[in-house]
Order: C-alpha cells, then sequence, then structure tokens
C-alpha cells in the first residue's frame, strides 16, 4: 500500500512550554516531487518515468486525505471553520488598533478588537502579502478569525518583534498562547490596559497585575 501515515506536533503545551504530542497531518507528504526533481537532475531516463510515477500517486493520496479531512471532521479542521463562523462582537468595542498575527512562518495583518469580555482578530484578506501565502501554510495557522475570551487568559508576557517591544504573548487555559504586534509601545500599553488583569504569580502568593 502507497498510504502513508503523517504526524505533526500539536499546539499543546505541558507546564514547561513543550510540545511534546503529536496528532494526525492529513496535509503530510513524502515530498515525491523533490524526488522527481533530483531524478531529472541527476537520474536516468528510467528514475525519471519510476519517479513521476511515485509523484502522481503520492498527489493522488494526498488530494483523499484532504478530502477525507474536511469529510470526517478533524479537530483542526472544525476549529479552523468555527474561527471563520465568529459571532458579531460581544458588547461595545473598548479598544481597535492595526495589528499583525505572528504565527510559525506566516505574519498576517489585520485589526485587533477588544470588548469588555473578549478579544477579537480579524486578518485582512485583501493584504498583498497575505494573499501570496501558500493556501496550505494558512491551513495550519491558527487565529486569522480569531476570539479569544478574558476567562481564559492566564497570562500576558511582553515580547520583542524584528528587535522592537512591540509585541505581547497572550496565554490561554487550553495551554496555547497567541502572539500579536503593534505598531508602537504606546498602543502596546492601551492593549494590555485594556486586557484583564491576570499572572503566574497567584501561585507564589503574590497578587495578580498587568
Amino acid at each position: 500500500s502507497q498510504l502513508h501515515d503523517f504526524w505533526r506536533l500539536d499546539y499543546w503545551e505541558d507546564d514547561l512550554r513543550r510540545r511534546r504530542r503529536f496528532v494526525r497531518n492529513a496535509f503530510g507528504s513524502t515530498h515525491a516531487d523533490a524526488l522527481l526533481k533530483a531524478a531529472v537532475e541527476y537520474g536516468t531516463e528510467e528514475d525519471v518515468v519510476k519517479s513521476k510515477k511515485t509523484f502522481r500517486s503520492q498527489a493522488v493520496v494526498n488530494q483523499n486525505a484532504e478530502t477525507e479531512l474536511m469529510l470526517e471532521g478533524d479537530d483542526d479542521a472544525v476549529s479552523l471553520l468555527q474561527e471563520k463562523e465568529i459571532d458579531n462582537l460581544a458588547g461595545p468595542v473598548v479598544l481597535s488598533t492595526p495589528a499583525q498575527l505572528i504565527a510559525p512562518v506566516v505574519v498576517a495583518k489585520g485589526t485587533l478588537s477588544i470588548t469588555t469580555t473578549e478579544i477579537y482578530f480579524e486578518v485582512d484578506e485583501d493584504d498583498s502579502a497575505f494573499k501570496k501565502i501558500d493556501p496550505k501554510v494558512l491551513a495550519y495557522t491558527e487565529g486569522l478569525h480569531g476570539k479569544w475570551m478574558f476567562s481564559e487568559i492566564r497570562a500576558v508576557f511582553s515580547r520583542r518583534y524584528l528587535l522592537q517591544n512591540t509585541a505581547l504573548e497572550v496565554f490561554m487555559a487550553n495551554r496555547t498562547s497567541v502572539m500579536f504586534n503593534f505598531p508602537d509601545q504606546a498602543t502596546v500599553k492601551k492593549v494590555v490596559y485594556s486586557l484583564p488583569r491576570v499572572g503566574v504569580g497567584t501561585s507564589y502568593g503574590l497578587p495578580q497585575a498587568r
């Protein structure tokens, strides 16, 4: 059988921020296209024919896997669909500012909105840089149309992005995190003071603070 099982690291983190859990990867590949390129450049004609057959079969496997993913309702696919179906903002918007979602190999411009109970991020799909990102990469990017409840926030840390102190990383109760970059430090302060008082200090008898 030419079917393969592929795995990837889950976004879940333990107490030491280690990603120690694997989940199935329906978009995995044996990189048959790389094998074909190598055969064309360095191999014989027979190698090229074999590689083309492998590449075609692998393409069919990947296509079937993606279809199966959407039909079976894989957790990642379901969460992605749920993110795109966000309800209207709950309550008045306390703060709205341009921001960048910082994710692995993806930097997406958008708008961050904060109400009295939730954080929302809506990516700018008309941005030219966003349109150039491979859709298969976006399938792994969480938070493009994201909503996070204040009650789920456990910690907020200041971060540096491109050597500037203009980013924040927000840690959630489900052991995931999301990172945003802002135009300047003044905006960062406004965002921090619009978020609830949270922190790891309660584990050591210290008060929660911003």
